[in-house]
């Protein structure tokens, strides 16, 4: 499934906007945007689904999402609750990186920047610490709320109690453009051909590189090896299947490139810890 492209703002000049959702309604909306999204849930029970990494949902899960990393949030149907809710932080790159330039005091928040893209996820004791900085925002003048959001900010750069959802980072390659453009040319290569028999001497040909310029690529940007880095990929257009169709398992195996079904079944559980039938019962 490929993710919609969420407009978070109209204005050219959007530095930031803090919004609280009360009793929200639950929906899979697949999803990214330019901006970077601090996201706090309460009262709650659900799935996170973040890049590739899916997990539990629930009371106090604080998340951080990087620019144009696809994410959504869903209710598990069988938890009640209607006190749930969720406060969501969104600011631009643009507004950050110019707070940054002019306060050196705040150079720290950088590498926070850096590692969202992969997404964050916080311990729940840093989620309660940041629940009051959130609460009654609209209550403040302009400038305390802009005093709470550096607050916010700090806070979580400064812990250590914080996980990374996925392998792949990008801002390295921000600062390679030719790599960048490299990286481009793998992906759309494997984008195009993953349902074939491919070899690390095709993607060679395609983009006109060595096996070893491969592997470097692979080892420094995927965090993975160029087989694992198929099979995972391949696992994921599974995934969108099995939620935006009715076709059979069976089926979407042989879709994704995968001959043997009895394979498909073994390599995704290994990578979703669970079965490609359980996976689809989440959004039964």
């Amino acid at each position: 499934m490929k993710p919609i492209i969420e407009k978070v703002s109209n204005r050219s000049d959007f530095g930031w906007r803090l919004q609280y959702y009360h009793r929200c309604p639950s929906r899979f909306c697949w999803h990214y945007h330019a901006e970077y999204e601090i996201v706090l849930k309460r009262d709650f029970k659900g799935t996170m689904f973040v890049g590739d990494h899916i997990a539990e949902a629930r009371h106090n899960t604080l998340l951080m999402f990087g620019p144009k990393l696809p994410h959504t949030i869903t209710h598990d149907p069988d938890f009640d609750n209607d006190n749930n809710s969720v406060y969501i932080l969104w600011f631009s790159h643009e507004w950050i990186s110019g707070l940054v330039k002019r306060l050196p005091e705040l150079e720290g928040l950088k590498s926070l920047l850096n590692r969202s893209v992969q997404g964050l996820e916080f311990a729940e004791e840093i989620a309660e610490k940041i629940f009051p900085l959130l609460q009654e925002h609209q209550e403040f003048s302009s400038a305390m709320a802009v005093n709470r959001l550096i607050e916010v900010l700090i806070v979580l750069s400064e812990t250590k109690k914080v996980r990374l959802l996925n392998k792949y980072s990008l801002p390295a390659l921000q600062e390679n453009p030719k790599e960048l453009k490299l990286v481009q040319k793998v992906s759309e290569f494997i984008e195009l051909n993953y349902r074939n028999n491919i070899k690390v001497n095709d993607l060679c040909n395609a983009v006109h590189v060595s096996e070893s310029t491969v592997y470097r690529l692979f080892e420094r940007h995927f965090v993975c090896s160029f087989s694992n880095h198929i099979k995972e990929f391949r696992i994921g257009k599974a995934c969108e299947l099995l939620v935006n169709s009715n076709i059979s398992i069976a089926a979407i195996a042989d879709q994704v490139g995968f001959s043997n079904l009895s394979n498909f079944n073994r390599q995704f559980k290994q990578c979703k810890a669970m079965t490609p039938k359980q996976f689809r019962l989440l959004f039964a």
